[in-house]
């Protein structure tokens, strides 16, 4: 009886929020048209991924085997893993990452707000019950969306929560930068992003991708560098496969970039964050 009534209450939890994210992800891609920002495709089918009872099993594998850790950031419990080491948690609503579109790097592209970026993941800030904070990652391929990782820590979404209208939100993961673009400016939103630009407080979209240009260019996908097997591109400490392989999602730890312009997945080494908030 009390399985069946834990059946119920999950059930109840994934229609809620269900519901709650069909909302934000169409208000995301409207705004994001609006932006002339990628948009979010098939918002309704990632609704279903988060809302799902596999997402919601492993989530709660994962904050159970990082309470069990004294909230270090161990390897993802393996997918039999017992159901005492689960624990509950809040779900808040999925916001867009997005990061260098590879194209912008290169040139190929004039220095616009649509082709500057490219949507990255949706990432969905969860909270487990001793208040340990991760954001659920979510890719899309040609066909649909997946579970991409856990990530620990909500920074990543914390910063994409800035985007306002007119405001796009983005990343340079290579150097974990991340910055605001308003009005073809590019303004920095930590140190890292502030180290990025040399120092400036802002610069024009324009002399941003000059910028990046000289930085990666060299390394985007095709390249002899991506050909070389040496994704990722500026200031690496360790690469890793830029898809998990098998049913458990790859968990990133800390303020770990996402993915490098040459497609693969990168990891930094694990530091205090230097967020301008």
């Amino acid at each position: 009886m009390r399985n069946h009534h834990r059946t119920d209450r999950w059930a109840t939890r994934l229609a809620s929020l269900a519901v709650g994210t069909t909302a934000l992800l169409t208000a995301i891609c409207s705004q994001a048209q609006a932006d002339d920002r990628p948009g979010v495709p098939d918002p309704s089918q990632a609704q279903q991924v988060l809302a799902s009872a596999q997402v919601h099993s492993t989530v709660s594998r994962f904050l159970g085997t990082v309470a069990a850790a004294g909230n270090a950031v161990p390897a993802m419990p393996a997918a039999g893993a017992a159901a005492g080491d689960q624990q509950p948690f809040t779900m808040d609503a999925p916001v867009a990452l997005y990061e260098l579109s590879p194209d912008f790097v290169k040139g190929a592209k004039p220095a616009t707000a649509g082709n500057a970026v490219r949507l990255s993941f949706l990432a969905a800030p969860v909270t487990g019950k001793d208040g340990h904070r991760a954001d659920v990652l979510l890719s899309h391929d040609a066909n649909s969306w997946q579970l991409a990782g856990i990530r620990d820590g909500d920074e990543d979404a914390g910063y994409a929560k800035r985007a306002t209208q007119g405001t796009t939100v983005f990343s340079e993961p290579q150097i974990h930068a991340w910055y605001t673009l308003v009005n073809n400016k590019v303004q920095p939103l930590n140190h890292e992003a502030q180290d990025g630009l040399g120092g400036r407080t802002s610069m024009t979209l324009a002399d941003y991708q000059k910028l990046v240009h000289q930085r990666y260019a060299d390394k985007t996908p095709g390249s002899a560098y991506d050909q070389k097997g040496l994704a990722g591109g500026y200031g690496l400490v360790a690469a890793a496969p830029a898809r998990p392989s098998g049913p458990s999602p790859t968990v990133i730890g800390g303020s770990a970039a996402a993915v490098g312009l040459a497609g693969g997945a990168v990891l930094l080494r694990r530091r205090r964050s230097h967020a301008q908030r």
